[in-house]
């Protein structure tokens, strides 16, 4: 039996005994059982939420999963952004995949996606989205 049905049924009990409406007695008992019912619809409505939430979460979860295999793969390398003090310029460190040493490049460097790590001679291809650069940019200039 749902919830809502138990509280009509409760409902049904209270109206069933014949209760003077007058009464004190009878109004509680009318009052509480119609907050019951408000409350057994309230509830209703909230396991229909929690359910949408939870398949826009697993929806992400399965999202994110094809992100990590994505990042986790051999391909993948590490890029990370340093502000130098001595200037203006941004600095990124590249880590190559095979040998594991770490490069640093210029923008420009950066801006023509391909490389050669210095270290074991691997083409590297540095695959990023410039507005995520523009972003970060953005993002660290606010702080400084």
């Amino acid at each position: 039996m749902q919830l809502s049905e138990k509280a009509a049924y409760v409902k049904g009990l209270i109206e069933g005994l014949g209760l003077d409406p007058k009464d004190k007695q009878t109004k509680v008992f009318k009052t509480l059982s119609d907050l019951l019912c408000e409350m057994a619809e309230e509830i209703k409505e909230l396991e229909q939420c929690y359910d949408d939430v939870c398949d826009q979460v697993d929806g992400i979860s399965e999202d994110l999963a094809g992100v990590e295999d994505i990042l986790g793969s051999d391909s993948y390398e590490s890029i990370s952004y340093d502000y130098s003090d001595s200037d203006d310029e941004m600095a990124y460190e590249v880590t190559c995949p095979t040998c594991g040493k770490t490069t640093y490049l210029s923008e420009d460097s950066l801006n023509s996606g391909v490389i050669k790590c210095p270290s074991c001679a691997e083409v590297l291809e540095l695959g990023y989205v410039e507005d995520e650069l523009d972003d970060t940019d953005d993002t660290d200039a606010e702080k400084e």
